[in-house]
């Protein structure tokens, strides 16, 4: 972990961060709520080649909707296995460590339903016990914020201290006991928090557990419709 390019990865981080926020207020009929979530990511995705060199300074690449998984030999046949596509991911080559940060986008409200998905199979769990980010030390989950952001994350925040959580998700607690690290030593005044979680050998980088940090933006409601 520290090896890890914390700057770059940081700056990575911002400029998704402060992209978001310019093109939801540029086309708020593309970021809303009543759109999919991979119809948001996708055209999200789209945008952040063409600027990320002349706005960020990043020497980097990003890929969106990237598929990926792996492949065997059943009967005679080359079948996929744990096909995936991912919202988003940074990539550069740039410093003396390769760098791959993974971006996960779900929508969140202010209930458990929605707490349990952000933290699911489609969602944390991708990370956890999933295809996601095998071998990486930290990804990012983003939470697509639907009403009272402040509602949405303090729901979150006690759905992940609850008992199935703990064991779905491997918690591992910090030094003081804690299972979620807030504020965000990795991102500060970035991601709201972090969460550890144990991976299987195959999975897991050499220390064997990944850094998850949850950054949270705003997905307003659907625009009035214009008489």
């Amino acid at each position: 972990m520290k090896a890890f390019p914390a700057n770059e990865a940081r700056r990575a981080a911002q400029f998704v961060f402060d992209k978001w926020n310019d093109l939801s207020a540029q086309a708020p009929k593309t970021f809303h709520s009543g759109n999919r979530e991979n119809h948001i990511t996708e055209r999200f995705g789209m945008h952040m080649p063409k600027i990320s060199l002349s706005q960020a300074r990043l020497m980097g690449w990003w890929s969106y909707e990237e598929p990926s998984g792996e492949s065997e030999v059943i009967n005679g046949e080359l079948k996929p296995k744990g096909r995936i596509r991912k919202d988003l991911v940074y990539k550069s080559n740039s410093g003396k460590v390769r760098i791959e940060l993974i971006f996960e986008f779900k929508k969140l409200e202010a209930t458990k339903s929605s707490c349990k998905v952000y933290r699911g199979t489609e969602g944390m769990r991708r990370f956890v016990d999933g295809e996601y980010a095998k071998g990486l030390p930290i990804a990012f989950m983003v939470g697509m914020l639907i009403g009272d952001a402040s509602n949405c994350v303090q729901t979150l925040r006690r759905s992940l201290l609850s008992t199935a959580a703990k064991a779905d998700l491997r918690m591992v607690s910090d030094a003081s006991g804690e299972l979620i690290r807030d504020p965000s030593a990795m991102f500060p005044g970035l991601a709201h928090f972090d969460t550890e979680h144990n991976r299987l050998a195959g999975s897991a980088p050499a220390h064997g557990t990944m850094l998850l940090s949850h950054m949270f933006v705003a997905l307003p409601g659907p625009p009035a419709a214009v008489e």
